[in-house]
């Protein structure tokens, strides 16, 4: 297990981490306002990214494990998405030209979403390729944010939405040799029959763009500029721990269909919530002041409120995808346009009453929580008992950092001497499941 997603992790891991370097930096000495700009930009991508897959992209990842003649599918599936794509990006130009706002030139970058194949990588079993072309897909763009922001050019946002387009040319460009396809496809006139097939999927998948960095496109008509870019920092190390927890899922991709493989899987996600409890609820104002400097003080609850997100969420790693695998779509349909509606609602409401830099994480856990409840209820075998019961055998892990945090106080040294015995004990207790293979016999 740990051979391949150490692979995967390398390459999508050190991009992540630059991003993160990046939107922190960006955050801390060019303010909310840019930050929230920045945020804004990435959200909108993400958004576009689920609108131009809508299903597509996942029912041709599970076509290529379940079929041997994927390329057909695959071709088909391209020409559609740049069919809608081609619609993104006239919605973008007449919104711009509406209000004049600059963040709305991002809706430019659709037609490279849409060529961009590397989602079939995962589905042909080569993850490691698809890991190293998000590498590039996020680093380019996220490098050059940062040296943009160091030198304090005005034009930073302009360039930094070139940088984002190239990054996604770059990886659908290498994508479509790694996949011997061709990477242009012809505009398909008959595309909205094809993603009406896949319209369950389609669903599932924009929901959850708009449940992880989507949220702000939501949050934006009832939250300020300010707050979106004060709560993007935070979020953005949400989006990375659901980054974590989809490159272990990706990884296994073909093997998921196998009940006991997803309680593998979902093991090594509990694994990591339970790390999360150490920065995230002991530790919270040192891993604050060490990523953000003095941005976060005396509003360290922002980060207990998304700590609380994560780890809801890890409960439940594989279990979207592999409610896709067995075909049972009504399923994720259900729960993510349930979880999306409830977190718009409280998007509203938290915007109108408290502190609103609290809403969207508040908002985030009450989505994450009907996720966990409707797609555990939903499957076929018993979901809650063995994780709750798993879950509950680390705690015990965690007592050095608990007592680590009361005898001993708070700094950044035993934040990081918990973190690395949580992690030395996660590694000698459990290391067969870690460096041990995910197949099951029979």
């Amino acid at each position: 297990m740990i051979k391949r997603i150490t692979a995967i992790a390398l390459f999508t891991g050190s991009a992540q981490v630059l991003s993160l370097i990046a939107v922190g930096y960006v955050l801390r000495n060019l303010g909310e306002r840019t930050s929230g700009l920045v945020g804004i930009i990435d959200s909108t991508v993400l958004v576009i990214a689920g609108i131009v897959s809508f299903g597509i992209q996942l029912a041709v990842n599970r076509n290529a494990v379940l079929q041997k003649s994927w390329r057909s599918n695959y071709q088909l599936a391209q020409s559609s998405r740049f069919s809608i794509s081609s619609l993104v990006l006239l919605f973008g130009v007449g919104a711009y030209f509406l209000n004049w706002d600059k963040t709305n030139l991002i809706f430019l970058v659709a037609p490279f979403v849409a060529f961009n194949g590397d989602y079939a990588l995962y589905g042909n079993g080569l993850p490691v390729k698809a890991a190293m072309l998000s590498f590039f897909r996020v680093s380019i763009p996220y490098l050059g944010l940062l040296l943009l922001a160091y030198f304090g050019r005005e034009d930073l946002l302009d360039i930094y939405m070139m940088l984002v387009a190239l990054g996604i040319f770059i990886a659908g460009f290498f994508a479509s040799r790694f996949n011997e396809v061709s990477y242009v496809f012809p505009f398909n006139r008959s595309f909205l029959k094809f993603y009406y097939k896949y319209y369950k999927v389609g669903i599932y998948q924009l929901s959850w763009a708009l449940l992880v960095t989507g949220v702000l496109t939501l949050a934006k008509p009832f939250y300020t500029l300010e707050t979106i870019g004060l709560v993007y920092g935070i979020l953005k190390y949400f989006e990375v721990f659901k980054g974590v927890l989809r490159i272990i899922v990706q990884a296994f991709f073909k093997e998921l269909s196998q009940p006991e493989v997803a309680f593998k899987i979902d093991k090594v996600g509990l694994m990591i919530g339970g790390f999360i409890v150490i920065p995230a609820f002991l530790f919270m104002g040192q891993t604050l002041e060490l990523l953000f400097g003095t941005t976060y003080a005396g509003r360290e609850l922002i980060l207990v409120l998304f700590g609380v997100a994560m780890l809801i969420a890890s409960f439940k790693t594989s279990t979207d995808i592999r409610t896709l695998l067995i075909r049972k779509d009504d399923v994720n349909l259900k729960a993510f346009t349930i979880a999306l509606g409830a977190t718009f609602i409280a998007l509203i409401a938290f915007s109108k009453f408290g502190e609103p830099v609290y809403g969207i994480p508040a908002s985030l856990i009450i989505g994450e929580s009907i996720l966990l409840l409707v797609l555990g209820f939903n499957q076929n075998e018993s979901f809650f008992k063995p994780r709750f019961l798993f879950f509950s055998k680390l705690l015990p892990l965690l007592v050095p950092a608990l007592l680590i945090r009361l005898l001993l106080g708070s700094s950044v040294i035993y934040l990081v001497a918990s973190a690395a015995i949580y992690i030395l004990l996660i590694v000698v207790i459990y290391r067969k499941l870690i460096f041990g293979s995910v197949a099951v016999r029979n």
